[in-house]
């Protein structure tokens, strides 16, 4: 192969990759990153906009406690969604943004 089809190769691959968990999520003036559990996330952000929790079975004999937490941070920022494993944040991850926008009735 060529270096310009591996470099053309490399930037396809690049391009059409998910985008990447977040590492860190700011809550006002407050930091939360991953690691952190969820009362310490609780303090920072408060009541999430939804929370789901489920056991997991890995495989034989693991069990992994899952908690998802979703916050909305306002109609002009991307949602997020926080998974925590076993008392522990895991991922944060980017979601869209939330619909609605102005009223109808304050529409031109």
């Amino acid at each position: 192969m060529t270096r310009w089809m591996i470099t053309t190769a490399l930037g396809l691959l690049l391009a059409t990759a998910p985008p990447v968990a977040g590492a860190a999520l700011r809550c006002d003036t407050d930091l939360v990153s991953r690691g952190m559990t969820p009362v310490e996330v609780f303090e920072r952000c408060g009541d999430p906009e939804f929370e789901q929790a489920w056991t997991d079975f890995r495989y034989p004999g693991r069990f992994v406690r899952v908690a998802e937490w979703s916050y909305n941070l306002g109609d002009n920022r991307f949602r997020r969604l926080l998974t925590f494993e076993n008392g522990r944040l895991i991922r944060i991850e980017t979601r869209g943004k939330p619909a609605g926008g102005l009223p109808a009735a304050a529409r031109p």
